[in-house]
């Protein structure tokens, strides 16, 4: 197999990249606070997804029949269902009397 040689250019770029681990630099990142901020954001997404897909699926809806009653797209309502969006508080109330649902927000103290 012949070897293949890099310019000096990017032989110089390469030369400088730092070769931790993937595993080193993503757990450094995990400790951050905006990495915990960002995980926890799109934890609540995903949960909130779930459980609009739950119902829907208990209902016997695809996606465009829920769309259609929520005033949305079946696209969105599948990047929702996904986890890949935060809905707002007026989607939720549309997608929840959709689904013949009451919608509950409620605020509690952290767990100890």
């Amino acid at each position: 197999m012949d070897q293949v040689r890099l310019p000096e250019v990017l032989t110089g770029i390469i030369g400088a990249v730092d070769h931790s681990s993937y595993q080193e630099l993503a757990s450094a990142r995990r400790g951050s606070p905006d990495y915990r901020e960002s995980h926890a954001e799109a934890q609540r997404a995903y949960l909130i997804g779930q459980a609009i897909r739950e119902r829907r699926l208990a209902l016997g809806l695809s996606q465009v029949e829920l769309a259609s009653r929520a005033g949305m797209t079946q696209p969105a309502l599948s990047r929702l269902e996904a986890g890949g969006v935060i809905p707002t508080i007026p989607l939720l109330e549309r997608i929840s009397a959709a689904l013949d649902a009451d919608l509950i927000v409620q605020i509690a103290p952290h767990a100890a």
